[in-house]
């Protein structure tokens, strides 16, 4: 994976207390050189070293070796509490200066203090000397956890500005404050100082290091101020960083802060430093995260670049539409023919669901929509009403799509304060844009799972019953043809699924439940069970990494669907008790083995649980949103990634606008691109109903993959409409010489980080020439489910084409 961590070697240390990083040219050409910094803490007094790697190319690695490890002189602490360090041309005269800060921790109160080295050439030393060390004024801490420092680059009077960024650690939560020493000049004297200034939304408890760095802002307009923390939270540390934009000379960013991004692939579980720096390297503007990782073992000292000019290409991109949702996108699907199905019920609300204006179309407030991408068109169904005359709350129930393209929706919300199942079943019918009641289950269910089956029936599992009182045990599939539901139990001795339990239908007619789940502590693992039997019988599958954190997990059957191969990514500890963060962990089985069990994967780039994943065309898996924290103290994750099956390789992509929290969902769209709506905001309680409520997230937003942006695409002219199982059908498209993959993509439909429909089944081409290509559909209806599916071509060069709709019958 590009840009993951790189060691700087012969790091010596047992423990380290602070470090950072910087980066320029030492030689006053246009080659890159990196400086890093340590402070040894052996027993007695400390030691700062800094050296040198020269020669930093674009993918992070030092081409010209590194020089020896350096003593800063004069070094006198016992004891720090945080280092940094930062390059910059104090003198105006084509060399770099060294300024190293520290804290200095005696038993009293602290004291920040730096020093200039001058002259830094490229073997490390200084050719004119040191400063003295000089106090940062007015330094009020009596612990800190992290110092740094950064130099903005001259102004128009060639006046330099030092940047000071400490964490102060009191008995509560920290806080990261910064000050700016302007004039700063080649003897370390500083003209003037601002007040301290707070990085708002500074949230750690307990940081182990902090980072600073000064950029141009990526529209020239001035210069942007960038911030970096180690957050050491129950479990393994995270790093964030954010970006006042436009700093002006009194310290204020005039353009605002952006939200705390995090630093993927950040994977110490104890740090005892970090630090930021920037640099351009191929003309392209970079940000040097450092951190210290401090296992039981010896130290070491890593960093990785992180990009800051966007490259669709590389990052894809994402595009906030202009106009909303119309209701909160709890539940979504991709209906097949193109539109988009929002449908939220009361949506999290138990004021909407207990109102007299609840699914009042009159006065807007409406139960569902259908969008009919891209544009700003949306349609409004009836209110499906029951006998009593109150709205079917479809909120928190399970969905599926029947094999002649209509939704099954089962059961829901029957109640608030207890939730309690319902056991009525909705079906919505996207030829007439409207939902009508199927016959109802035997009982309620809160929270359920519902996937299609081979054979044209629909399973439904788990959740809470009507009573609100327990699991509904009971397993029952739906026949659309007799509209009628059959029950079966599992065998004695098995505790039951959980609630909305990620289940997937496998090649032999036979259901796997991956261990992902919602807000259930119920202690059952992963298995496989046999619907053809009755009692249903259960067959483990071990070995799942980090199962007490699969709460609000992502699990998808990974591309193509004949590896039956299963992924879980994510999630986090069931209840809010737990103050354990979101895992990274991911686990792959492979389901064709005798006895399949989990096997560890490339952890994703950031930890995160609410998140939803996606398969792309291009046989790869979109994951986007979700938050490290759970919904009290949600920290959101705006930057997307992409799992690679063939390379198991996570690459990061560009960051979303909108943070997507619980109640959020995602889609594929026939043009390949992915659909991002809902979630409920952070901010804490239940508010005041209003249409739409504050405490629901109404905005659009759509991420177009890096393969949008790599050339022309394939073209489909002409495609039948209908298939059966074994048939060769023949698509007509300009491009068949170049088509790699002929796959059919199902549509959809999700709720509660888990949809439980999507997968893609290659067909196996067996003729392409001139502009007719020629593609078997498989033969078994467990691999792909009778229904409509996108039929997709992608070219050598991963290039999807735009879908069109084809059912597969049998």
């Amino acid at each position: 994976m590009p840009n993951q961590f790189i060691g700087v070697p012969d790091w010596f240390s047992w423990e380290n207390e602070g470090g950072g990083v910087a980066a320029a040219s030492l030689a006053g050409d246009s080659v890159q050189d990196l400086v890093v910094l340590m402070v040894d803490s052996p027993e007695g007094k400390n030691q700062g070293l800094f050296r040198v790697g020269r020669a930093l190319d674009g993918a992070g690695a030092i081409t010209g070796g590194w020089t020896p490890w350096m003593a800063v002189p004069e070094w006198f602490s016992h004891q720090n509490q945080g280092a940094g360090l930062a390059l910059a041309d104090l003198g105006n005269n084509g060399g770099q200066d060294l300024v190293i800060a520290m804290v200095d921790a005696p038993a009293g109160k602290n004291q920040g203090l730096y020093r200039v080295g001058r002259g830094l050439d490229r073997d490390g030393n200084l050719t004119s000397g040191w400063t003295p060390w000089i106090p940062v004024p007015d330094w009020f801490s009596h612990e800190n956890q992290g110092v740094a420092v950064a130099v903005a680059p001259p102004d128009s009077q060639g006046q330099h500005d030092l940047i000071v960024l400490m964490v102060d650690n009191p008995a509560q939560k920290n806080a990261g404050l910064y000050r700016i020493g302007h004039g700063l000049a080649a003897d370390g004297t500083v003209t003037s100082w601002t007040p301290w200034i707070g990085v708002p939304d500074w949230f750690s408890l307990d940081n182990q290091g902090c980072g600073v760095a000064v950029t141009a802002s990526g529209d020239g307009s001035g210069r942007d101020l960038v911030v970096m923390q180690v957050d050491n939270a129950v479990g393994q540390n995270q790093a964030f960083y954010r970006t006042g934009k436009n700093l002006g000379a009194d310290g204020i960013p005039a353009g605002g802060w952006g939200r705390w991004m995090g630093v993927p692939n950040w994977f110490s579980h104890e740090n005892q430093g970090g630090g930021l720096a920037a640099t351009e390297l191929g003309g392209a503007r970079k940000l040097i995260a450092f951190m210290i990782d401090n296992p039981a073992q010896k130290n070491a000292g890593l960093y990785e670049l992180l990009e800051l000019d966007p490259d669709p290409a590389r990052d894809g991109a994402w595009e906030l539409l202009a106009f909303h949702s119309g209701v909160l996108a709890v539940h979504a699907a991709l209906l097949p023919d193109g539109k988009v199905l929002f449908f939220a019920g009361s949506g999290n609300s138990g004021i909407r669901f207990n109102s007299p204006l609840f699914g009042d179309e009159d006065q807007g407030i409406y139960t569902s929509v259908v969008w009919d991408p891209p544009g700003n068109d949306f349609a409004h169904p009836a209110t499906l009403r029951t006998a009593d005359g109150r709205p079917f709350d479809f909120f928190c129930g399970g969905d599926g799509f029947l094999p002649d393209g209509r939704l099954l929706s089962a059961g829901g919300t029957l109640d608030y304060g207890p939730f309690k199942g319902r056991r009525d079943v909705a079906v919505f019918d996207f030829t007439t844009q409207q939902w009508s009641f199927a016959a109802p289950m035997q009982h309620g269910r809160w929270y359920p799972t519902l996937i299609p089956l081979g054979d044209a029936r629909m399973l439904a599992t788990t959740g809470l019953n009507e009573a609100g009182t327990g699991l509904n045990n009971a397993l029952e599939t739906y026949s659309a043809a007799t509209n009628t539901w059959q029950a079966q139990q599992f065998a004695a001795g098995f505790p039951g699924l959980p609630l909305y339990a990620h289940l997937f239908l496998l090649a032999d007619g036979r259901v796997f439940f991956s261990g992902g789940r919602m807000d259930d502590p119920l202690d059952v693992q992963p298995c496989i069970f046999d619907l053809t039997q009755n009692p249903v019988p259960t067959k483990p599958v071990p070995d799942l990494l980090a199962p007490d954190t699969r709460n609000q997990s992502a699990s998808v059957l990974l591309p193509p669907a004949q590896t039956q191969q299963v992924l879980i990514c994510g999630g986090g500890p069931v209840g809010k008790v737990d103050q354990t963060d979101a895992t990274d962990a991911v686990s792959i089985v492979d389901l064709t083995l005798a006895d399949p069990h989990y096997v560890p994967a490339a952890p994703m780039a950031l930890p995160r649980l609410h998140l939803n994943a996606v398969i792309l065309p291009d046989h790869t898996v979109f994951v986007g949103g979700g938050s490290l924290k759970q919904e009290d103290q949600p920290l959101a994750r705006l930057e997307a990634e992409i799992y690679d099956p063939a390379t198991n390789t996570w690459s990061l992509m560009a960051a979303a606008t909108v943070p997507r929290l619980y109640h959020s969902t995602a889609l594929l769209l026939t043009d390949g691109r992915v659909v991002a709506a809902g979630g409920n905001p952070e901010g804490g309680a239940q508010v005041a109903w209003e249409p739409p409520a504050p405490q629901e997230e109404m905005r659009l937003e759509v991420f177009s993959p890096p393969y949008l942006f790599r050339g022309p695409r394939p073209q489909i002219e002409d495609a039948p409409g209908t298939a059966t199982y074994g048939q060769t059908i023949t698509i007509t498209t300009p491009q068949a010489g170049t088509i790699r993959w002929v796959s059919l993509v199902k549509n959809g439909v999700t709720t509660h980080s888990f949809d439980s429909g999507q997968r893609l089944v290659d067909l196996t081409i067996t003729a392409q020439a001139n502009s007719t290509l020629q593609a078997t559909v498989p033969a078994n209806p467990n691999l792909t489910p009778p229904g409509w599916y996108m039929l997709f071509l992608v070219d050598q060069q991963a290039i999807p084409s735009i879908a069109s709709w084809i059912q597969i019958t049998p």
